[in-house]
C-alpha cells in the first residue's frame, strides 16, 4: 500500500558527473542542511541520492513515488547544473501532477525569473533556503497565501511573482547541523578513493566530510556569484568545533573539507579554530580555502601544526592589470609570495589561473603563461573565465544588450558550461591561438614522479609505489583506483607537493598501451582514414593534432551532440556518432579519441558499434 501524508518530503539530489554513474562528486552540503531544518519542522522526509544509482532519474523517482505519496519534492544546485535539474523536474511532472516541486541553491538565486520560465517547477527559494524553505512548506500545509512566504519565486498564471527578500540568517548557531542520514552519507564516505580529488589523497581511505565554518565573501571578483550573499557571518568557534567532535564520532572521519568562501578573513578566529583542531581531532587533516594576501609564514605554521595539510588559492592572473580589472585585491608579488611560503610550510597547494577577463589581452595572458612557466612544478590548474548568472560579467553582458531574452541567456549560460567564451577584446584569432597556447603548455609539462611499481590488489585497485620529484622520497599508495588511463596528477604525502605520474606505473595497462601504440604507428604513416571523435575545443585539439597528430589522414570528425552534427570542424563536415555512421561509412577506417574525460565511454561505444579494438588510437594512451 502506498504511504500517503500530507507532510511527506522526497529531496532528490542532482547526479552532478553526467555520463558517469557512481562517479566521485563534490557532497550538496546545502540540501543537508535544508534536510535537517525541514526535519526539525516536523516533516517526513526521504532522499533520493541519484549518484548513487545506475538507473535513470526517471525509474528511480517512479520507484520512490510507488513507495509513498509525497507532497513535496524539492532539489537544488548552481546554474551550471540546471539542465540535471530540469530532467528532476519532467520526471517527477510525470510521475505526480500533485506534488509541489521547489528548488533552490545559486541556479534558482543567480536569475530567477530565467529559471522559473526554465525549469518550470513550482516554487524558487532564493538566498538562504533553511528559514524560507520551513516557512513555505507550513503555507502550503496550511493551504495560506504563499505571496506572504519571503524570499521566493514563481508564476502565476504565467506572471512572474518574487516576493520581498528574506533577511540573511545572523546566528548561524541557531542552524542544526546537516542531516546526512538520507543521503547514503556512509556509502559516499565508504567510495571514496585518495585519487577522486586532488585534496583526498592524504589518506589510502579517506573519509571526507564537508564542513562550512562561515557564509558569504565581502569581496566582490567580477567573475564570482555569491548564493549566501556578500554579508560575512561566521559560525561560532565552539559550535564549529562541536560539529567537528560529532562528525569524527559518528563518522570515523579522518579528514574534513572546509569549504568556506573565505576562512581567513578574521586571523584570531582561525588562529582559535586550528587550536581546537590540534586539540579536539588531533588525529584528523583538513583543507581549505585562503586568500594570498592572507597568508604568513607564521599563520601557515600553525596551521600545518592543526592538521593542514593543503589550501586552494584562487590566483586568478598574474597580471596587475588583470587582478585589478578582477576586483581581486591582490597582486602578482603576493601571488609569488604565497607559492613560496606556502610550499615552505610543506602544505600542497591547488591554485588556478583563469583567463578571459574583459581587460585581457594577448599581453596579459602571455604574462600569467610566463609566470606558470616559471612555476610549473606547482601544477597551478589553468582555465578560463566563466561569467555565471550573478557574476558582475554576466550583469555586464546583460549591460551591453547581448542577452536581452531567455534564449539568449539559457544559449550564453550553455556557452559557459561547455567552452569558455571570448569577453576580452582580443581578436577570435588571437582567443584561438591563447587557447592552443594554453593547452600546450599542459601538454608538454614533463614534470613528472619517478614509477617504481603496482600490483593490483583483490577489489580491482591498486598499490603503487613512486619517487617524489620535489623530496625525492618513495610513496606508497593503497585502494588506488585508476580513473584514466592518460597522465594523472598525484601529491607526495611527505613533502604535500603535486607532480604529474606515467599511467605506465600500472603494469595491467602495458598490454593496451601496445596495441594503442601498434594503431598510433599506423596513423602517422598517413596512409589510413581516420575519423576523430568527439569533437572538442577546436582550439584544444589544434594544439593536440600539432603535437601528435602530424601526418595523419583525418577525413571526418563525429560527435553525438546533434547541434555540432552538420557543421564544419577544423575545415571538415562532422557526422553524428551513431551506429550507422560508423558501420555504413567508417567501419573500415580508424578511429582517433583525443584527450577528454570520456575516453573510457566513447572507447567502449566504438567496440559496441563494431569498431576493431587494433583500429582504435586514444591519445591519452599516447602521452606517457
Amino acid at each position: 500500500m502506498i504511504e500517503y501524508q500530507k507532510n511527506n518530503v522526497l529531496i532528490v539530489v542532482p547526479r552532478y558527473v553526467r555520463y558517469q554513474p557512481k562517479a566521485y562528486y563534490e557532497f550538496p552540503l546545502g540540501l543537508a542542511y535544508i534536510s535537517a531544518c525541514v526535519k526539525r519542522e516536523g516533516y517526513s522526509v526521504d532522499v533520493l541520492n541519484l549518484n548513487n544509482y545506475q538507473e535513470s532519474s526517471l525509474e528511480l523517482i517512479q520507484q520512490r513515488f510507488a513507495q509513498k505519496n509525497y507532497s513535496y519534492v524539492l532539489s537544488g544546485g548552481l546554474s551550471a547544473h540546471y539542465k540535471q535539474l530540469q530532467q528532476i523536474v519532467k520526471d517527477v511532472r510525470s510521475v505526480s501532477q500533485t506534488a509541489a516541486i521547489i528548488i533552490g541553491g545559486g541556479v534558482a538565486s543567480s536569475t530567477p525569473e530565467l529559471m522559473c520560465h526554465t525549469l518550470n517547477s513550482d516554487y524558487l527559494v532564493i538566498g538562504e533556503g533553511e528559514i524560507t524553505i520551513v516557512d513555505l512548506l507550513n503555507t502550503l500545509s496550511t493551504s495560506q497565501d504563499v505571496s506572504t512566504v519571503h524570499g521566493i519565486a514563481y508564476l502565476e498564471n504565467g506572471l512572474f511573482i518574487k516576493t520581498p527578500p528574506r533577511e540573511r540568517i545572523k546566528d548561524l548557531d541557531s542552524l542544526p547541523f546537516p542531516d546526512f542520514d538520507g543521503f547514503d552519507f556512509e556509502t559516499y564516505l565508504e567510495s571514496q578513493q585518495s585519487n577522486d580529488s586532488l585534496y583526498n589523497y592524504i589518506h589510502d581511505s579517506p573519509r571526507f566530510y564537508p564542513i562550512i565554518s562561515s557564509r558569504g565573501c565581502p569581496y566582490n571578483c567580477t567573475f564570482c556569484y555569491h548564493p549566501l550573499g556578500r554579508y560575512y557571518r561566521s559560525r561560532s568557534v565552539e559550535n564549529f568545533l562541536e560539529e567537528i567532535e560529532y562528525a569524527v564520532t559518528k563518522y570515523k572521519i579522518n579528514n574534513f573539507a572546509i569549504f568556506d568562501e573565505l576562512l581567513s578573513l578574521n586571523r584570531d578566529r582561525l588562529l582559535r579554530i586550528c587550536e581546537g583542531l590540534k586539540k579536539y581531532a588531533p588525529a584528523v587533516k583538513w583543507m581549505c580555502q585562503l586568500r594570498v594576501d592572507c597568508v604568513d609564514e607564521e599563520l601557515l605554521s600553525i596551521m600545518k601544526d592543526s592538521g593542514c595539510f593543503l589550501i586552494s588559492y584562487g590566483f586568478e592572473s598574474a597580471s596587475d592589470t588583470v587582478l585589478k580589472s578582477m576586483n581581486k585585491y591582490i597582486t602578482k608579488t603576493q601571488i609569488e609570495n604565497a607559492l613560496v611560503i606556502t610550499r615552505n610550510a610543506r602544505i600542497c597547494i591547488q591554485a588556478y589561473f583563469i583567463f578571459g577577463d574583459i581587460d585581457e589581452t594577448y599581453s596579459t595572458a602571455c604574462e600569467t603563461l610566463d609566470f606558470w612557466r616559471r612555476y610549473k612544478d606547482y601544477h597551478i590548474t589553468l582555465g578560463y573565465v566563466r561569467p555565471y548568472p550573478g557574476s558582475d560579467l554576466w550583469q555586464h553582458q546583460i549591460n551591453i544588450g547581448k542577452l536581452k531574452t531567455f534564449e539568449q541567456q539559457l544559449e550564453f549560460l550553455d556557452l559557459c558550461i561547455e567552452s569558455p567564451p571570448n569577453l576580452t577584446a582580443m581578436t577570435s584569432a588571437e582567443w584561438y591561438t591563447l587557447q592552443k597556447d594554453v593547452q600546450r603548455e599542459l601538454l608538454l609539462n614533463d614534470h613528472k614522479g619517478e614509477a617504481l611499481g603496482s600490483y593490483l590488489e583483490d577489489n580491482g585497485v591498486y598499490t603503487i609505489t613512486f619517487r617524489c620529484m620535489h623530496c625525492n622520497s618513495v610513496q606508497v599508495y593503497k585502494h588506488f583506483k585508476q580513473r584514466i588511463l592518460g597522465v594523472f596528477k598525484i601529491v607526495c604525502r611527505e613533502c604535500n607537493q603535486a607532480m604529474n605520474m606515467s599511467p605506465m606505473i600500472f603494469k595491467h595497462v602495458k598490454d593496451d598501451y601496445i596495441r594503442n601504440q601498434e594503431a598510433y604507428s599506423t596513423i602517422l604513416l598517413g596512409e589510413v582514414p581516420v575519423v576523430v571523435t568527439p569533437c572538442m575545443n577546436e582550439a584544444e585539439f589544434e594544439a593536440m593534432r600539432d603535437l601528435l597528430l602530424r601526418g595523419v589522414n583525418i577525413i571526418a570528425y563525429m560527435d553525438k551532440s546533434i547541434k555540432k552534427a552538420g557543421k564544419q570542424y577544423q575545415d571538415l563536415l562532422v557526422y553524428q556518432t551513431n551506429s550507422f555512421n560508423i558501420k555504413e561509412r567508417f567501419l573500415n577506417h580508424y578511429f582517433v579519441i583525443p584527450l577528454t574525460r570520456y575516453a573510457n565511454i566513447i572507447f567502449e561505444e566504438l567496440l559496441e558499434s563494431g569498431v576493431p579494438k587494433k583500429a582504435i588510437c586514444r591519445l591519452d594512451e599516447v602521452m606517457v
